[in-house]
């Protein structure tokens, strides 16, 4: 339903029940940065700048609600396995691939120290937010400018691009479609000093559907869910210790 479409991914809590600004409900250029004015954003903002600026970074993770919930459902495993390597969050819930780079121009993610790795996380909101109407090859579009600014920002990083995580629990569905579309052409992406990381296999069973466990709903992660995404990265960010 429309009503499900524009709301799946707002953020618990606070943003509960609110609802998303006609203005950022219609997709604008994927690759030009926008402002985020959803209006639970300026209180999770204002914790993310103060999370990032002239802070030592080892680890950036950059994305929407699902990387934003690594402080909620997956806080034991961020605590214990990514504070220590002094990882900084850059979630903010609703965020399609331009707040990403508005945040990023805003803050010239000025941290103290260049991070050893990045872990951008994108493309979901595009999906949900514009009811599938993006076209995969814009949402990539975005994407690729997202983690280009990234590379560019930081010379000595090396970037984990992560697949977008599956787009409900329907495997015929055409978001979750949309979404292995958009999959599917990240894989071609020739990025230097770049990764693309996939943890859908291990989310799904082998037809398709949501393991039991591992979303709290139709997009986001669980507690189990992000223990599976935590073992995919740990092998990659430990590499050089």
């Amino acid at each position: 339903c429309r009503v499900w479409l524009a709301a799946v991914l707002v953020w618990g809590g606070s943003a509960g029940g609110s609802k998303i600004s006609p203005g950022y409900a219609v997709p604008g250029p994927p690759d030009v940065a926008r402002p985020n004015t959803q209006p639970w954003v300026p209180g999770r903002y204002k914790g993310v700048r103060e999370q990032l600026m002239g802070k030592e970074c080892g680890v950036l993770f950059v994305g929407d609600s699902i990387t934003q919930g690594w402080e909620r459902e997956g806080a034991d495993l961020w605590k214990k396995l990514f504070l220590p390597m002094k990882a900084v969050n850059f979630g903010v819930s609703g965020d399609r691939t331009e707040s990403m780079m508005w945040r990023m121009e805003d803050t010239g993610l000025a941290v103290k120290t260049p991070p050893r790795y990045c872990v951008l996380l994108a493309g979901t909101n595009n999906i949900g937010l514009g009811e599938g109407k993006q076209a995969p090859e814009d949402t990539v579009k975005g994407i690729r400018e997202v983690a280009s600014r990234l590379l560019k920002k930081f010379p000595g990083t090396h970037l984990i691009l992560m697949e977008v995580t599956p787009y409900g629990p329907d495997p015929r569905g055409p978001l979750r479609k949309r979404q292995e579309e958009i999959n599917e052409l990240l894989r071609k992406l020739r990025l230097p000093r770049t990764t693309v990381l996939s943890i859908n296999r291990d989310l799904l069973n082998p037809d398709g559907t949501f393991r039991e466990g591992m979303f709290r709903d139709k997009v986001h992660l669980t507690a189990k869910g992000y223990q599976v995404w935590a073992d995919a990265l740990l092998p990659l960010l430990k590499k050089g210790e």
